[in-house]
């Protein structure tokens, strides 16, 4: 019987990717996003959902419940980027990037652990994720990315049932923010290397990302 992914932000960059990579391999997809669903299959099913605020991300869980109630892995890709001089950051942009980041793969994570046959989750953070470092534009996300890392290892460590994973993947081909010197990469090859820890149902931080293999078997 095919196993179900939830894979949140799956209409940008590296979402598609993941779920063309997954749906390759007949799982049943569900694939959300917020405003640009891409083309419904068989094994694919869009749907849309505003994790703007706890509330809007409640608003999803429960709409979609019956279809979620069906997962055994997760994917926590959501989580725009917002570019802010780092000497204007205020308090408020700071809450609103944990807001986007954080705040959805908390309380999507806890629903499907308490309602779903949840064996694997993977939280997507950034290319310098772990590292104590100055940020000129991308403070908060970056603050927000990081407590992703600190949320994955206390969980690995509360619910020893579920296998759970940080990957923090290179800059992407076409991304709009590109910093200089970056390991820019194919989003393919980084769903391929995010399809085999999942599948091999790892549980860990990946933290440096290292070009997968040309052939790829499940």
């Amino acid at each position: 019987m095919p196993e179900t992914i939830l894979i949140t932000g799956a209409s940008g960059l590296l979402g598609r990717a993941l779920v063309a990579r997954f749906a390759q391999e007949d799982f049943q997809v569900l694939a959300h996003c917020r405003l640009r669903p891409g083309k419904e299959a068989d094994n694919v099913h869009w749907l849309a959902g505003d994790f703007s605020t706890a509330e809007s991300t409640a608003d999803f869980l429960i709409e979609h419940e019956k279809k979620l109630k069906e997962c055994r892995y997760l994917i926590n890709n959501y989580g725009p980027i917002t570019l802010r001089p780092t000497v204007d950051v205020t308090g408020k942009d700071l809450l609103a990037d944990f807001l986007q980041q954080v705040v959805p793969a908390v309380d999507i994570s806890r629903f499907l652990i308490a309602r779903a046959p949840l064996q694997a989750v993977l939280n997507i953070g950034f290319e310098y994720t772990g590292e104590i470092r100055a940020y000129q534009k991308i403070l908060g996300y970056a603050m927000a990315k990081n407590a992703l890392l600190l949320l994955t290892r206390s969980w690995a460590a509360a619910y020893p049932g579920v296998c759970f994973n940080l990957f923090s993947p290179p800059s992407l081909e076409k991304a709009e923010v590109l910093p200089k010197q970056a390991h820019i990469v194919a989003p393919e090859l980084v769903a391929e290397r995010i399809f085999r820890i999942m599948v091999r149902h790892s549980s860990g931080f990946h933290y440096r990302y290292t070009d997968p293999p040309a052939a790829a078997k499940r």
